[in-house]
């Protein structure tokens, strides 16, 4: 009864930060992607819809995992986690593949640095797949480190959506760049606060994501627009 009781303690807060998450997920792409499908004004490559329906459906996954946790269906949260392994194994090339292809389509427009952005996606798809295959690794050993994990994965997914609003604000640089991520970055920090609340502590997971994510964000505009980035972007992604 105890070992039943135990995944559920503390579940709230990720059952209901993963709604709210995934709401401002998808409010982030109305003007980008669901007004210009429902209209037809935009066509979008079958990459584009692949793209987005594997990245929606893990969030909304997510969404469903934490609710399970919080009622006490622990069976079914494992047997539906391999559909999230299922998921994640086909964003990350998807990921990849958008990326190339859209720094491709900026170079063929002639835009100025057409790798800038190309760092973002490297980035976030990077970590979003360590946090994801570590993840999983906890499952059946540590489930804070777990939860956490996941928590982080979910983040990764976030900044780059929440990008489509911040984008559009008369930010200079960098801070139109940073801000995306820092503020999905902010949510680590409410994550503090509740494991001091439920542990007493902050959580390994929380305090090395908050150590290693909030300053490498702070700092990524500056790399992505540099020169040695730059430089090195295109035969990265196979162009060279």
């Amino acid at each position: 009864m105890i070992q039943q009781a135990l995944p559920a303690r503390g579940s709230r807060f990720f059952a209901i930060s993963a709604m709210a998450i995934a709401a401002l997920v998808v409010l982030s792409f109305p003007l980008t992607y669901f007004l210009p499908l429902l209209t037809g004004r935009t066509s979008f490559a079958l990459l584009a819809h692949l793209h987005g329906l594997t990245f929606f459906a893990w969030t909304g996954l997510y969404v469903v995992q934490t609710q399970l946790v919080r009622r006490g269906n622990i069976r079914l949260h494992r047997e539906l986690g391999i559909a999230g392994v299922a998921l994640a194994g086909a964003m990350v090339p998807l990921a990849l593949w958008m990326a190339v292809t859209a720094a491709a389509a900026r170079e063929a427009n002639g835009i100025a640095r057409p790798f800038e952005f190309s760092l973002y996606n490297v980035i976030d798809i990077s970590m979003f797949a360590v946090a994801f295959g570590w993840a999983v690794y906890e499952a059946q050993r540590r489930i804070e480190w777990h939860r956490r994990l996941m928590f982080v994965a979910l983040l990764n997914l976030f900044g780059p959506a929440f990008a489509r609003w911040m984008l559009k604000l008369p930010l200079p640089f960098p801070w139109v760049d940073m801000s995306p991520n820092l503020i999905a970055d902010a949510f680590l920090l409410v994550l503090a606060w509740h494991d001091r609340k439920w542990l007493g502590r902050v959580h390994p997971v929380t305090l090395g994501a908050a150590l290693i994510l909030i300053p490498f964000h702070a700092v990524e505009p500056l790399i992505a627009r540099s020169a040695a980035w730059n430089a090195i972007a295109p035969t990265l992604l196979g162009f060279w």
